[in-house]
């Protein structure tokens, strides 16, 4: 029993609270996928879905489903300002599974009242540190790496009380173990036998020590030292709050947009400063180890859900953003999305020849290649069962090389092939006298009257920024003749929104490139040569199959951890049997160009529903994804909706799969209205938060990403695109910052 009135079990057999030992279901073998009937379907009871247990099941037959025990999940929380915060994983509370996802839709509504932490709490599991750190000066400079066991961060210790008992399958023992991982058949990838495949030239210095100040190790006046030391007109606070840096132009983010735009206008002999709130990690830093990398790359931790538990979001939140942790796919716009953004939207940049130049220059940049060697199993099954089909599949471009085998850049690529802002744009920005400011965050632009140039009633001067170290006392007042956001379409809205811009499309007109996964279990056993690896193994994204115009297919990064955290909730014995098939389980996703628009609130506050179109394009998509498995050999298909919907494929006729491809939906969200089955999507792409326009009335800012309301500010990240792209927008975005900032350059000349 998962309820109120009894523990769960945990994915090793532990009980999760007292009394749980008389219910506990030891682990034993199940019954494989290829025992039972020929197109079998199966479904979880529905409040064994939401995290009920059979018991609970015999009392409550005539409402079932998500709604009907979320009474009960809220009263199995409670608040605690020692909760887990952004550090919560939805891999185990209470019941399991779905109900964790469940409780999670409500850990979401009550964070921006404070932080909530599961009534029940298990033991700890000792860590060992997450990333690699160096030991830099003030001045951020020097190299020497700290061992993997020793506290890596002063935030370490802060880290280490975060780590809750959800985090099992994602932490690691002090032997770099983990017990769980064993028997999922999940290990650690072997960095040094990767890096001997792509060797680099030693070195003790980082590619950005000559221009990276790090400051959650710096106290004021070390800060102050290592800024004028770098070229920059520093005056310290005497009796005001602020110290105060000059330079030309300020970037807020070092992403796609920022990197690029740092780049062009340290090349063109600015001074460029780019405050990033995230810290700087190299190869030698990512452990490859799923929780805490989680915790220290992305935005919340890797668990920020929309405020109406639609969709969860992942943005890059280090020096490199999005770029740092990708999937390397680097496709460039497509023709008719330019066409239709040209003319319909009134931007001709989107159809200019340098547009195209740049595109060709950020390729070059990013050493794109077409090819693949050796394609990891996910992707091998993609490319098998469209072949079987007779479906077009293609091959997907990445800013890597050919031999790139990589499956963990989604956690920062531990052999540095890929090639994020990080390792390109930034190493050439600081080249050139560029600063990046890492572990600081942009609080609000600042603002002088304007004279209403171009009917403009403000001027951008600078903007205000906090350091996130304990010894720095006083904020930033940074001054700059141009200013430039450049945080990504989740965090640009509320820097202009705090600093008064009332402009009605910021934060307006979001997309999200809505995804809704399938999977199919391939057994090890007598498997053809074809399908050999394991799921987390190779490129992420090698392969893409479109379904529409609006429509494509493609494989996803899936760690232990993430992996546990979709699993519908069925049992204990399900969930065992469920991530001992892990390995051999691939994913493929559908992805919608959304036509649907979610806002942006607040930070941290997103609100999105799919239309009904988008709904329906995502259940073709999902569909074709199940086809595919199948038609490539998978022993069981299904999806990740909560009632555990899947099919046995062994003998299956075709009248059977087409009578579960009909059962197949793409459910709403746990916190919907009338919702049975439930179900979450997906979102790593996030666009139009602050989109182009033509006019006031059409956009937040103008043709050259400038706003509409103050001079000397700029917009040059995924928030200026005019709607989704329908592929992964990074080639886009990288592009468009490439334009922009040459525009920038010559008004500033």
């Amino acid at each position: 029993d998962g309820g109120a009135g009894g523990g769960g079990e945990g994915a090793d057999g532990t009980p999760s609270a007292p009394g749980a030992e008389a219910r506990q279901i030891h682990a034993r073998a199940l019954p494989g996928a290829d025992g039972g009937a020929p197109g079998h379907v199966r479904r979880a009871h529905p409040v064994a879905a939401a995290g009920g247990g059979p018991r609970r099941a015999q009392g409550h037959a005539t409402r079932q489903g998500p709604r009907a025990v979320l009474p009960r999940i809220r009263r199995r929380l409670h608040h605690s300002r020692r909760g887990c915060g952004a550090g919560l994983h939805p891999v185990r509370v209470g019941g399991g599974g779905a109900g964790a996802r469940h409780a999670l839709a409500t850990v979401h509504a009550a964070r921006h009242a404070g932080a909530v932490r599961p009534a029940v709490r298990l033991r700890r599991v000792p860590v060992r540190a997450p990333l690699r750190r160096h030991a830099g000066g003030a001045a951020g400079g020097g190299a020497q790496a700290v061992d993997q066991g020793a506290v890596a961060h002063p935030r370490q210790d802060r880290l280490r009380h975060r780590q809750e008992p959800l985090w099992a399958l994602l932490m690691v023992v002090e032997n770099s173990e983990n017990p769980c991982w064993k028997a999922t058949g999940f290990s650690v990838p072997n960095v040094k036998e990767q890096r001997k495949k792509h060797p680099t030239e030693a070195t003790t210095l980082r590619p950005l020590d000559s221009g990276v100040v790090e400051t959650r190790e710096l106290d004021d006046a070390a800060l102050l030292t290592s800024l004028a030391e770098k070229g920059l007109a520093v005056k310290p606070a005497t009796s005001g709050d602020y110290h105060a840096v000059e330079c030309d132009v300020a970037i807020v983010g070092s992403g796609c947009g920022g990197g690029v735009a740092a780049a062009v206008l340290a090349s063109a002999g600015h001074k460029v400063l780019v405050v990033e709130k995230g810290d700087y990690f190299t190869p030698d830093d990512y452990s490859s180890v799923e929780g805490p990398s989680m915790e220290r790359l992305y935005e919340q931790g890797g668990i920020f859900c929309t405020s109406n538990v639609t969709t969860v979001l992942y943005a890059g939140t280090t020096v490199g953003g999005g770029s740092a942790v990708n999937w390397s796919a680097s496709i460039r716009t497509p023709r008719e999305i330019l066409q239709e953004w040209s003319r319909d939207h009134g931007l001709p940049v989107f159809g200019s020849a340098a547009y195209v130049q740049a595109m060709d220059a950020v390729c070059a940049r990013l050493a794109v290649t077409d090819g693949c060697r050796e394609e990891g199993f996910q992707n091998k099954v993609v490319r098998r069962g469209c072949e079987a089909l007779g479906l077009p599949v293609d091959r997907v471009p990445r800013n890597s090389s050919e031999g790139h085998h990589c499956g963990s850049c989604y956690l920062g690529c531990p052999t540095g092939d890929k090639r994020g802002t990080d390792t390109t744009w930034l190493v050439d920005a600081v080249e050139h006298g560029a600063v990046i400011l890492a572990g600081c965050k942009a609080e609000r632009l600042i603002f002088q009257n304007n004279s209403g140039k171009n009917g403009r009633s403000k001027k951008c001067v600078g903007l205000v920024a906090t350091c996130m170290s304990n010894g720095i006392t006083k904020k930033l007042r940074i001054e700059a003749k141009v200013s430039i956001s450049a945080c990504g379409a989740l965090m640009t809205p509320p820097l202009l929104r705090n600093s008064g811009l009332r402009n009605r499309h910021v934060g307006r007109n979001l997309h999200l490139h809505p995804v809704s996964m399938a999977w199919g279990y391939f057994p090890d056993t007598n498997q053809e040569p074809q399908l050999t690896g394991k799921c987390y193994e190779g490129g992420i994204i090698t392969s893409m199959h479109r379904v529409t115009e609006r429509t494509i297919i493609e494989t996803p990064a899936l760690g232990p951890g993430a992996f546990a955290s979709l699993v519908p909730w069925e049992s204990g014995r399900d969930m065992k049997e469920r991530m001992r098939r892990y390995t051999r389980t691939a994913h493929a996703f559908a992805l919608v160009r959304d036509h649907a628009a979610g806002s942006v609130y607040g930070e941290g506050r997103v609100h999105y529903s799919p239309s009904r179109g988008d709904i329906e394009e995502l259940r073709d998509g999902l569909r074709r994804a199940l086809r595919i498995m199948v038609a490539s050999g998978a022993a069981e298909v299904g999806t990740h909706r909560s009632d555990g919907l899947r099919l046995r494929c062994k003998g299956v006729q075709d009248k059977d799969l087409e009578a579960f491809l009909d059962e197949v939906t793409v459910a709403r969200g746990p916190m919907q209205p009338g919702t049975d089955t439930w179900a979450l999507l997906c979102s790593a792409h996030q666009m139009g938060s602050c989109r182009m326009g033509s006019s006031p009335k059409e956009g937040a800012v103008d043709g050259r990403g400038e706003s509409w309301e103050a001079e000397g500010l700029y917009v040059c990240d995924g928030s200026l695109l005019p709607t989704a792209v329908g592929v992964n927008p990074m080639i886009t975005i990288q592009s468009l910052a490439y334009c922009l900032s040459m525009d920038i350059a010559e008004s500033l000349a």
